[in-house]
């Protein structure tokens, strides 16, 4: 799956500019916004941030390597059971076939029952594994991320720093499915994010930076990573 191989990042509030007439002249009147615009906002630092939870799941490091890691355990617990699937569809077809004797397709249907149970407790081993392990991972991730947010939040004065799941590539963002859910959201979502609030790559480089982890595999899919972020993001840790 492709990535967004750049995010709008920024976690410095910005300040207006204030235009004063000389001393001996009025100040002039400020500008009204034209009709039917709402009025532009005062110059202030914000107290709150966003991120983009999608964009950071993709684009984190570490969590980009767990899924790769958990895909070829997956992969390798499950040669025997594609091999007794295998073996179990071919049985299915000889017995079917109205050629094969009564003694063989008996003894045939012998082993399709031993091979249906060993797929079935095989089956629920892997399942079971994979699950113990997705758990640690993503107990481990939302760690990690909890502390980037933490510390950002505390480098840069905001109050309240909100996760959201939203689109990242442009292919997403003109998705007819995505934009039906947007609609529908499960809890509070923005339609609008302005940059200087938005630490979704401010977060991505933090974390890959503090938590950096193995190459993923040269066979899998790999997203552009995003770009650079701006100032604002804490330092490495020690």
């Amino acid at each position: 799956m492709k990535r967004s191989s750049a995010y709008l990042a920024g976690v410095l509030g910005f300040g207006g500019m204030l235009l004063l007439a000389s001393g001996s002249q009025a100040q002039a009147p400020a500008a009204q916004p034209p009709a039917g615009q709402p009025a532009p906002a005062a110059g202030a630092r914000p107290t709150v941030a966003v991120f983009n939870m999608a964009a950071v799941m993709r684009d984190y490091g570490k969590a980009k390597y767990q899924v790769a890691m958990l895909n070829k355990k997956r992969n390798e617990m499950s040669k025997d059971l594609m091999a007794w699937r295998a073996e179990y569809i071919k049985l299915q077809q000889e017995t079917q076939n109205p050629a094969t004797a009564a003694p063989v397709r008996e003894e045939k249907g012998k082993r399709m029952v031993d091979l249906a149970r060993q797929i079935e407790d095989r089956d629920r081993e892997v399942n079971k594994s994979l699950n113990e392990d997705a758990t640690k991972i993503i107990s481990q991730l939302y760690d990690d991320i909890k502390t980037v947010v933490d510390k950002t939040a505390e480098m840069n004065g905001y109050t309240l720093v909100f996760a959201y799941p939203d689109a990242v590539t442009k292919e997403e963002q003109d998705s007819a499915m995505v934009k039906e859910l947007k609609l529908k959201p499960p809890a509070a979502s923005p339609f609008y994010v302005a940059k200087h609030v938005d630490l979704t790559g401010v977060i991505i480089q933090t974390l890959n930076a503090w938590y950096p982890s193995p190459a993923v595999p040269a066979d899998a899919q790999v997203p552009p990573q995003p770009s650079p972020a701006p100032m604002g993001q804490p330092q490495p840790k020690q």
